[in-house]
């Protein structure tokens, strides 16, 4: 008896599958909407450490980094929730080296079974069984579903997000009432200050992320005051009115980051450089809370609220 050898056209799919105590819908969010929170990106992104969200935008997978650069994971070919992803695959490559992913969420005893297929490798010609096998070992598709899993898991809390979600939704709403006028000489325009909130909120994802992995957690918010950072941010958005979705789903993301924290995570000292108006106001380590939860409800949120209120004429 002979076996046909493996070529790029036979090599099977790689299939890794989880298991989760939420319905299909809720498994299907979990996986696009906060894809940022739970994916993870110090280890398995484009931009490493310096990564400041994923997310599904535009029928494309997207990371960004915390000075705003992108790059393309691929192009979603289905959505069908809460059944069916189906999207290809080539992070920070050339979309011509597109393989193809599919993801599958099947009711299941009280949860849902997640199903991965990973296939289409003759899209790597010669390269395409060692390519293949990249994706076979415990540092590939498994593990990132098991941090998939982990994100859906519930934790103990220290304190609930609630007056944190209301301190995003006043900002937004006053950036939905528009009627800006020119800003002073050397002050942000309210695109730059919409902007700045959703910069400085993947600067704050990356350092959650560096708490669950536990890497060394660093928190400097010159990147997200950055002209050049702002305006290119503003750029791929194109309009106030996507300035503010994008800027809305990143605070979902961010939130959902702060929730995948455990208690001891939350409190854990991390170094912090802030600045303002160009004058370092804070250069000392603070328990991570105090800065992403209680800081961020009560000073952050709601200057920069004000600060677009007094750009109306």
């Amino acid at each position: 008896m002979t076996t046909q050898p493996d070529t790029a056209e036979n090599l099977p799919p790689v299939m890794r599958a989880a298991w989760i105590g939420q319905d299909p819908k809720e498994a299907f969010e979990i996986f696009t909407d906060r894809i940022g929170a739970w994916w993870p990106l110090p280890t398995h992104g484009v931009f490493g450490e310096k990564s400041a969200g994923l997310a599904f935008r535009n029928e494309q997978l997207i990371e960004h980094s915390v000075e705003g650069n992108e790059a393309i994971w691929g192009e979603v070919q289905e959505w069908s929730p809460p059944d069916r992803l189906v999207f290809t695959w080539h992070p920070g490559r050339s979309a011509s080296t597109g393989s193809n992913v599919t993801v599958t969420f099947e009711p299941d005893t009280n949860g849902t079974r997640i199903v991965l297929q990973h296939e289409g490798w003759e899209v790597f010609g010669n390269a395409a069984a060692e390519t293949r096998r990249s994706y076979l070992g415990p540092n590939a598709w498994g593990y990132v579903l098991d941090h998939y899993a982990d994100a859906t898991e519930s934790q103990p809390q220290t304190s609930p997000l609630d007056d944190l979600e209301a301190a995003y939704e006043a900002f937004y709403t006053e950036a939905a009432q528009g009627g800006f006028g020119e800003p002073e000489p050397g002050q942000w325009s309210a695109e730059q200050v919409v902007a700045h909130v959703a910069l400085n909120d993947g600067v704050m994802m990356a350092v959650c992320q560096s708490l669950v992995h536990q890497n060394d957690a660093r928190f400097e918010n010159d990147a997200g005051q950055s002209p050049e950072n702002l305006q290119r941010w503003i750029d791929s958005c194109g309009d106030m009115n996507s300035l503010i979705d994008r800027g809305r789903h990143a605070s979902r993301q961010f939130m959902a980051a702060v929730n995948r924290l455990s208690a001891e995570q939350r409190i854990t000292p991390v170094h912090c450089r802030l600045l303002s108006d160009g004058e370092v106001m804070l250069d000392d380590a603070r328990p991570w809370e105090s800065i992403a939860v209680m800081i961020q409800t009560g000073m952050h949120l709601p200057s920069h609220t004000e600060q677009l209120r007094s750009l109306r004429p």
